[in-house]
């Protein structure tokens, strides 16, 4: 609930027909994150022999052998290329060419990397297909599991996108209401419901004015008896001309109620009757609590049945705001009329005219 549950003392109205008009008061809220080596310094660069200083050879002694030494073994004959010439162009001498596979040419050579490059992107290309397949089909499955959504919303912010008025079947559509499906026999019991035109009907001073200012063209309300039987309560739908007044109602109506200067009246049909059950509403002390949603004010009156005072804080008067305001007057008949259900072909069922 919202600040407009304030607690707040009691105050006299101004008397009205020479009859003290029974007070009213704003009732309290419901309760519902390795570098290189080098040389060692100082030591010069080392430096191949200088070709142009020849090596003395030493001559041979000038005695021959007396016996000649068998010939060496012939050096083993080589099956692989024979050694490059000194001064063959191309070749620095002393070095070999290396074998190379005649079958092997710079054609098969670019046929093989080409290949290889194939192979890879193929992997590459099936790994990612899978990957993408399996996402998918989790995501799938996914948004399979989530139910399909029962209503689209609908715009209720000013009379000009919602201008259907509300009637009584539409608010109080049967004679009981039930607010927790788990106790079925614990239930508000509808004693009337009222259509007004004429908004000032509904409460009394300066809300009387405050609600014709801020473009009222109607109000449903309906009369009810607690679970316990032990309150009346009137609860009403007051529809204004846009958000924007509805916000200023919710704003002003709380320093009135606070100050004596204007209530919302309790609906009793039967208080002209000699038994009436009703009159409670018209003559006790009530507590009363507001709220809005998009361009409608709801408000509930709260009497004691047996015509008694209202503690403050008093923890049924507490839950019958709460229910009657949240749960069914802002939760319930607003929330219908702010959406339109899906039907079973996924498209909306047109609001009846």
């Amino acid at each position: 609930m919202r600040r407009g549950f304030a607690p707040g003392g009691p105050a006299a109205a101004p008397p009205r027909r020479n009859v003290a008009e029974p007070r009213q008061r704003s009732a309290p809220p419901a309760t519902p994150v390795s570098p290189g080596g080098g040389m060692p310094p100082g030591m010069p660069p080392r430096t191949a022999p200088n070709p142009a200083m020849p090596v003395r050879v030493v001559p041979p002694p000038p005695t021959r052998p007396t016996v000649a030494p068998p010939p060496p073994p012939p050096p083993p004959r080589r099956t692989g290329p024979r050694p490059a010439a000194a001064g063959e162009p191309g070749v620095a001498a002393g070095w070999q060419r290396l074998a190379v596979n005649p079958n092997m040419s710079g054609r098969w050579k670019k046929a093989l990397s080409v290949l290889g490059v194939l192979a890879v992107l193929t992997v590459c290309g099936v790994g990612s297909f899978l990957m993408v397949l399996d996402e998918k089909q989790g995501t799938g499955a996914q948004a399979n599991t989530s139910p399909p959504p029962t209503a689209t919303p609908v715009d209720i912010t000013s009379r000009e996108v919602d201008p259907k008025p509300l009637t009584a079947a539409e608010v109080f559509p049967g004679k009981q209401i039930v607010i927790d499906p788990n106790k079925p026999t614990e239930v508000y019991t509808v004693i009337k419901p009222q259509v007004l035109t004429d908004c000032r009907a509904a409460a009394s001073g300066e809300i009387s004015k405050l609600v014709t200012k801020l473009g009222c063209s109607q109000v449903v309300r309906g009369t009810m008896r607690s679970p316990n039987g032990a309150y009346l309560v009137t609860g009403g739908i007051v529809n204004l001309d846009t958000v924007a007044n509805a916000e200023k109602a919710y704003e002003a109506i709380k320093p009135i109620v606070d100050e004596g200067k204007g209530r919302f009246l309790g609906y009793a049909p039967d208080r002209q009757e000699k038994k009436s059950i009703t009159k409670p509403l018209a003559l006790a002390s009530t507590h009363a609590g507001w709220n809005i949603r998009g361009h409608y004010l709801v408000y509930c009156v709260i009497a004691r049945s047996d015509g008694g005072e209202i503690p403050i804080g008093d923890p049924f008067a507490k839950q019958i705001l709460f229910d009657v305001i949240e749960f069914y007057l802002r939760g319930k008949v607003l929330e219908e009329r702010a959406s339109d259900p899906v039907t079973a072909s996924g498209t909306p069922t047109p609001a009846a005219s």
